[in-house]
């Protein structure tokens, strides 16, 4: 049997969290504020889970995780509270620019489930919540 690693990893959006709770996932990414965008861009990180996500004059997004093991692999902070800033209307996270981002709650059975070694199909642990939002 071989050996699985159970180090905690941040999520890109589109993967399933493994926790219930509230989380920001960031999309539409790209790497210059000016770079001329001819499709989506990339897709960026969830965080979470969190306590609250508050917007301050379209300036700063304020957001306090649950735990300091998430806010730790997250966004590398020793700290629960962590400020992003919003530069020209996206936000900057690690050198990057969002376009994109949506502020979405995880309910126990839409986390991720576990993989199984029996299935012939692996299951699909990929969900977009902007496009769920838009079927309802």
């Amino acid at each position: 049997m071989s050996p699985t690693n159970t180090t905690p990893q941040r999520l890109q959006y589109g993967e399933r969290p493994t926790q219930p709770g509230m989380y920001l996932g960031l999309f539409h990414g790209r790497n210059s504020r000016k770079e001329d965008m001819d499709d989506w861009g990339f897709a960026g990180p969830v965080l979470g889970p969190l306590n609250y996500c508050h917007t301050t004059y379209m300036a700063y997004i304020h957001l306090q995780f649950v735990n300091g093991q998430d806010a730790r692999i997250c966004c590398n902070s020793g700290h629960l509270a962590v400020d992003l800033e919003v530069v020209e209307d996206m936000i900057h996270f690690e050198g990057a620019y969002y376009g994109d981002w949506t502020v979405f709650f995880v309910a126990p059975e839409e986390c991720r489930r576990p993989d199984d070694a029996f299935r012939n199909k692996p299951r699909v642990n990929a969900y977009q919540w902007h496009n769920h939002l838009n079927a309802a």
